[in-house]
């Protein structure tokens, strides 16, 4: 670990930071543009897996994903660049706007600024989640698949939205129905 993998570290976050309008998930393809795509830091099974596990952990997919990343390639002091890089553009970005936004929250022209932007998150989401599914099912899953794959999502969505089921304790019960089915041979 030296210098010039720090540093690149730092920039190649600090872009996602600074491009990464959305958060979250919507930040998820220009995360694998910079590290899968150009760096090569890891492969896309791999960073399938990344999404998996920092979209299930507490906090932010962003910044799990930048932490994870750095911790593989340079430890603690890797994680902990790449978690800064990427979290000091936001917090800027966040602090100015939050400073600009209380005088002209009302002007009809921010307010379609801001409807653009949002339609734009929605797309970035929409993308992620088709990156996802062409990376996680490279074949069409067979009939038992597919069940259990609908299955799990539509107890995702009645468990945390109809039944205010908290998302961890139904994340836990769908990791734990995967792991029975896998059991069983049918995943």
């Amino acid at each position: 670990m030296g210098v010039p993998l720090l540093l690149e570290l730092f920039i190649r976050f600090l872009k996602v930071g600074i491009v990464g309008f959305g958060g979250g998930w919507a930040i998820l393809p220009i995360i694998e543009r910079e590290i899968v795509e150009e760096a090569k830091w890891i492969s896309r099974s791999e960073y399938l897996n990344l999404v998996a596990i920092a979209g299930s952990t507490p906090g932010p997919v962003t910044v799990n994903a930048a932490t994870y990343v750095g911790f593989k390639l340079a430890g603690p002091l890797g994680a902990f660049v790449a978690t800064l890089a990427v979290v000091l553009p936001p917090f800027t970005i966040v602090s100015l706007i939050a400073y600009a936004l209380t005088a002209y929250i009302t002007n009809k022209f921010v307010q379609a600024a801001l409807n653009g932007l949002k339609s734009a998150v929605i797309g970035l989401i929409i993308l992620a989640l088709i990156t996802m599914i062409e990376g996680t099912y490279t074949s069409l899953p067979k009939v038992p698949q597919a069940i259990a794959i609908t299955s799990i999502i539509i107890f995702m969505i009645v468990s945390i939205s109809i039944l205010k089921i908290h998302p961890l304790i139904s994340l836990a019960i769908s990791a734990l129905i995967g792991l029975l089915l896998g059991i069983f041979n049918i995943w």
